[in-house]
């Protein structure tokens, strides 16, 4: 299999620099997290890394690719950190009216 080097500069909540991440990296974990939380109520951080530990074995270090591609969404107004109304000190991630809105559209239009 051959490695596509172009990387993704991705970006922070708190308007710092992130990482730079592969781009078919980032599209799988992108895919996943947004796939997760659609369809899951209480997507926390712990399961979508639950989640994609099961299904992305390809990739090397998938908690720490999972947690900067969230960081990221978060960033440019995908997904948001909500208290959880079941769970005290807890907090699940929710899709924003931006997201939602977005439905089904190429990867690339995450850029």
């Amino acid at each position: 299999m051959e490695k596509n080097n172009e990387l993704i500069e991705t970006k922070h909540p708190r308007k710092s620099n992130g990482v730079k991440i592969e781009r078919e990296a980032y599209a799988a974990a992108a895919d996943l997290i947004l796939h997760q939380i659609r369809y899951e109520d209480d997507a926390t951080l712990a399961t979508l890394i639950a989640e994609a530990e099961k299904t992305m074995k390809a990739y090397p270090n998938v908690a720490w690719l999972v947690f900067h591609v969230k960081l990221d969404l978060e960033a440019k107004g995908f997904i948001r950190l909500m208290p959880s109304r079941l769970k005290r000190n807890a907090f699940v991630l929710r899709l924003t009216s931006k997201a939602q809105r977005q439905k089904r559209k190429p990867f690339d239009h995450y850029q």
